[in-house]
């Protein structure tokens, strides 16, 4: 079994998520006694100090802390890595550059579970970072041929502004989910046959029967891809 490196802390609730799911995942594919668990190391970055830099946009910083991280990593024994968190990857570039390590980029497993599934049209509910971005949208566009769709006006204020006020913190309200069932049945509406949860904090507010369309959760699909390249065999 390979050793995953996982850059935590970006934020933390959903890097207890992906503990979990990895174990849990590692534990259910090796069978036996059960009591398998996954061979990983995790290094944490403040996000505070992350978020500080995205707003004022200098994803060249972003780049660098999570290069940071990646590298503790690799000094602890990774195998590979991936960082817990869709909008960092906006300065994937940044940091892919500057560590010696394979890498599984976030994007990638969503979308190949989408084209899979035969969709055509994913819509797509993330931070502001990400629906306005490039670096998720263009990808799902230029790599998978994908037609993209976004939440747009209140419904992309709703998100992104629950997610760095809320869900990031841990806090996770009812009344919050009722604005993102909205948010998902507008891009049903709009043509979307699935959507992909952008966020990895997403999936512990909303589940599959909040919204009209299938949904793919980046959080579970990049865990699941995790386990996948540390059961390969080299």
């Amino acid at each position: 079994m390979k050793t995953i490196g996982i850059v935590g802390g970006v934020a933390w609730p959903s890097s207890i998520i992906y503990y979990q799911t990895i174990n849990e995942l590692i534990a259910k594919r090796m069978g036996g006694s059960g009591r398998h668990c996954a061979k990983l190391v995790m290094a944490q970055t403040d996000f505070d100090e992350v978020e500080r830099r995205q707003v004022e946009g200098r994803w060249d910083l972003v780049g660098e802390l999570i290069a940071e991280e990646a590298n503790k990593l690799k000094a602890a024994g990774a195998d590979f890595y991936i960082v817990a968190c869709n909008t960092v990857h906006t300065a994937a570039d940044v940091f892919e550059g500057r560590v010696d390590l394979p890498f599984i980029h976030i994007v990638d497993p969503a979308a190949e579970q989408a084209r899979a599934s035969g969709f055509k049209t994913v819509g797509l509910l993330g931070s502001r970072y990400t629906m306005t971005g490039t670096y998720f949208v263009d990808r799902l566009k230029d790599r998978y041929g994908l037609k993209v769709l976004v939440a747009e006006g209140e419904h992309e204020a709703n998100v992104h502004n629950a997610l760095y006020e809320e869900l990031t913190k841990g806090v996770f309200r009812p009344e919050t989910r009722v604005k993102f069932k909205v948010a998902l049945e507008s891009l049903a509406s709009r043509g979307a046959e699935v959507i992909i949860l952008g966020c990895t904090e997403f999936g512990m507010l909303i589940k599959a029967e909040d919204s009209p369309v299938p949904l793919i959760d980046t959080t579970i699909a990049h865990a699941e891809a995790a386990v996948e390249k540390a059961l390969q065999s080299d």
